[in-house]
């Protein structure tokens, strides 16, 4: 019997050091989360206050809120940045639709299709990937400027930005394409669908979470981008927000006078990006989540 009781207390005690150790565990995983959200919250509050703050409001109360706000701030903001988001959504949309093209297919093709050395290139194309952007950056700017001569031209842009988001697009989406029933492919050529019926009507829409997830990576990598089109787009008509932005608010900064404005033209150029992903947010976290179980 007190071998019994031993035995008890002792799955008691084990019990009650688990679910302490399990509770400080969660508290530490807690604060990380906090910390994070700290350095992610405090900066978009400081960048939404400031934009709503004269001069004066800015000298006086720095980190708080001040009334009345000032919202000429965003009249400004929007006459200065309206032409850089024209430009950087021709820019952004042209990119997305191209990689996700010019990945779709190709993947389709590695994964349906039947050629040779097909395993080969598909090794070659995903060592890309390895390659830093860096290191050919100075080849790409030749090639573009002196082979193909498109300086100052969209595509200057457009082009080298599809090419170097292919490798990583097949990847996402051929690991994605592989996981398709394969019946579902069958069950269309049966109906007498041509491969690239199959495409369309059979891999495309259950592929949609993916090529949500990819399209939204390379709107915003599109929309960030900075190097690229500062080398390529030298006439000021083209220039994108990210050009745009560094002069504007220097400007602003080295008169003295508010940095409200150009605080309300970064809240500006990022509207489109939340309002983007407030409607894809589901289908990027489904493709995200099932691109991990495929893997």
């Amino acid at each position: 019997m007190d071998s019994v009781l031993t035995v008890v207390n002792d799955d008691l005690r084990a019990n009650r050091h688990s679910k302490r150790l399990a509770a400080v565990k969660q508290g530490i995983a807690h604060l990380c989360i906090l910390i994070l959200l700290f350095f992610v919250v405090v900066p978009i509050y400081f960048l939404i206050v400031k934009s709503l703050k004269s001069p004066e409001q800015e000298t006086m109360h720095p980190f708080s809120v001040s009334f009345p706000l000032i919202w000429e701030n965003y009249s400004l903001a929007w006459l200065f940045v309206k032409d850089y988001i024209l430009n950087t959504v021709v820019i952004a949309l042209c990119q997305t639709f191209g990689v996700l093209l010019v990945c779709s297919c190709a993947s389709y093709a590695f994964v349906r299709y039947k050629f040779p050395f097909k395993n080969v290139l598909f090794i070659i194309i995903l060592s890309f990937m390895m390659v830093p952007g860096i290191l050919t950056l100075i080849p790409q700017y030749q090639m573009v400027l002196n082979v193909f001569n498109l300086k100052n031209s969209y595509f200057g842009v457009i082009l080298p930005a599809i090419a170097g988001a292919v490798p990583m697009g097949i990847f996402l989406l051929n690991t994605f394409f592989s996981g398709l029933p394969k019946d579902l492919f069958e069950a269309a050529e049966l109906d007498g669908a041509s491969k690239f019926r199959q495409y369309l009507i059979v891999a495309l829409p259950l592929s949609v979470p993916i090529l949500a997830t990819l399209g939204i990576m390379q709107l915003l990598s599109a929309w960030n981008d900075l190097l690229w089109p500062q080398l390529i787009l030298q006439d000021e008509r083209m220039h994108t927000i990210t050009i745009g932005l560094a002069p504007f608010t220097e400007s602003y900064y080295n008169d003295f006078l508010s940095l409200g404005v150009p605080f309300a033209g970064y809240v500006i150029v990022s509207i489109p990006l939340l309002v983007i992903f407030f409607f894809a947010s589901k289908q990027f976290i489904r493709g995200l989540t099932s691109g991990a179980f495929k893997m």
